[in-house]
């Protein structure tokens, strides 16, 4: 229980810190958690000039899972999120391990991901 506990404020600390550090970056830009009846996107990335968003898995873990990117593969939510904010033209998951590529999602890299905003 004190894991799980443990872990989740880890996850929450980290999602709080991208969106910061995002915003910080892209000040012209959106940014946002995006809510559905069923999961959310943990970051949206609006590029009201582009007319074009990208959205974002935030996870507090090495290993790369099919899992994580339920969210991203959903294509109601996907076609929600671009009725209203676009094309996507990035889909990806900040997670601690590797950067790679897998079935059209990003994987990257948090600690470089937040290194560009510096």
């Amino acid at each position: 229980m004190k894991r799980w506990i443990l872990s989740e404020i880890q996850g929450r600390m980290l999602e709080g810190i991208v969106l910061l550090e995002t915003m910080m970056r892209w000040p012209g830009k959106e940014v946002f958690v995006l809510q559905f009846a069923l999961g959310e996107f943990d970051m949206v990335v609006f590029d009201p000039e582009k007319l074009e968003c990208e959205i974002f898995e935030i996870k507090h873990s090495k290993v790369r899972a099919r899992e994580q990117a339920r969210h991203l593969l959903n294509a109601e939510n996907c076609r929600k999120v671009e009725f209203r904010y676009g094309p996507v033209a990035c889909k990806a998951i900040l997670y601690k391990g590797e950067t790679c590529e897998e079935e059209g999602i990003q994987y990257q890299n948090v600690e470089e991901y937040l290194m560009q905003a510096v």
